[in-house]
């Protein structure tokens, strides 16, 4: 065996194929070492990567239910909608129909306006209603008409014709018989376009033949339009037949208008003329007015009525007499208050002429 066997660690160390054997091996042994390394890593991480699952589904059921409020938001946004659009075509629907009824308000305003049988009535209640009130005590009740407006800021007042026996009347019920001047009496107003209101006045000038008076009414307030009292010489214009308005109060009522002629332009009573109209009037018209239909210009102030019979009289209501317009003039600037009476036409080309000249 001497020199012919070799010793093992030397054959390994001496034969290159044990050497590589060797490396593997030790190479194989490294893997295995790391692969049991590895799957113990592996195991260990298993739990958090299920923990990242239910997150990751946490999540998810978040975003799903966030995506159906999204939905059901959408839903409730389009309804809205759908019903902002239904309120807004039925706004503007009823705002259609406003202007519809706006626009036929105008145009039946315009044809009010146009239309001269309309015109005439509101031009009669202005002229012929408006100046007439009521004057009342306790049972006695007249009328009055607003014949001037003072201009004087410094001293507003208006003045009114009247009869004498109303104001008499109505003082002798609060026990004033004699020295009537100045006493107050009750003056009823009741515009057509307003509520009704009561002032004082009191008589400032009065003639028991003529059965007329003035009454002046301290106040600043607008009671509405005076009478246009007729110039004197519209008395030598009227005649038998031409119609009038006799507008009064009667038993205390608002100012009435009720349609009638001139019947008469001579007629005398104790003395006194006066004209016969055929208007029907009552108790409480007397010291109203008396109005040309055609200019309703004041020409009369209603006096005195016709009754029959003794027992149980009855009223003619188509027999009333009103003291003529010559009588009103006559006296109104006899009683120094001329500065309220109308001039005529031939005084005023005078006052003309003389300014030209």
């Amino acid at each position: 065996m001497g020199d012919g066997v070799k010793k093992i660690g030397e054959s390994s160390r001496n034969n290159p194929v044990s050497r590589n054997t060797s490396r593997i091996n030790s190479a194989v042994a490294a893997f295995v070492v790391s692969a049991a390394a590895g799957g113990v890593l592996a195991l260990a991480a298993i739990p958090k990567f299920e923990g990242l699952a239910e997150t990751v589904r946490a999540q998810e059921m978040a975003i799903e239910s966030l995506q159906a409020e999204l939905s059901l938001l959408k839903h409730e946004q389009l309804d809205l909608y759908l019903g902002l659009d239904a309120q807004a075509m039925v706004l503007e629907g009823g705002l259609s129909r406003v202007d519809g009824l706006q626009n036929e308000f105008k145009a039946r305003t315009a044809a009010m306006e146009e239309d001269p049988a309309l015109v005439r009535r509101r031009t009669l209640e202005r002229d012929i209603l408006g100046p007439v009130f009521q004057l009342s005590g306790g049972d006695a009740v007249g009328s009055a008409v607003l014949i001037h407006r003072s201009e004087d800021p410094a001293d507003p007042h208006y003045l009114a014709f009247t009869c004498q026996h109303v104001v008499r009347d109505i003082l002798e019920e609060e026990g004033v018989r004699e020295d009537l001047l100045g006493h107050n009496i009750r003056a009823l107003f009741e515009p057509m376009d307003g509520p009704a209101f009561q002032l004082t006045a009191h008589m400032v000038a009065e003639n028991t033949v003529h059965d007329l008076a003035i009454l002046r009414i301290e106040t600043g307030m607008d009671l509405g339009p005076v009478a246009s009292l007729a110039p004197k010489m519209r008395s030598d214009q009227v005649e038998v037949f031409d119609p009038i308005y006799t507008v009064g109060c009667p038993l205390g009522t608002a100012a009435q208008a009720t349609r009638g002629e001139i019947t008469r332009t001579q007629w005398e009573v104790d003395g006194e003329n006066y004209w016969m109209v055929s208007s029907p009037a009552f108790f409480g018209n007397s010291g109203g007015g008396v109005f040309l239909e055609e200019t309703h210009e004041l020409v009369g102030i209603f006096s005195k009525i016709y009754t029959h019979g003794s027992f149980r009289p009855q009223v003619v209501t188509h027999m009333g007499l009103s003291v003529p317009l010559t009588t009103i003039h006559d006296w109104v600037g006899e009683a120094g208050f001329a500065h309220i009476l109308p001039r005529d036409p031939a005084d005023l080309r005078l006052a003309e002429a003389s300014m030209q000249d």
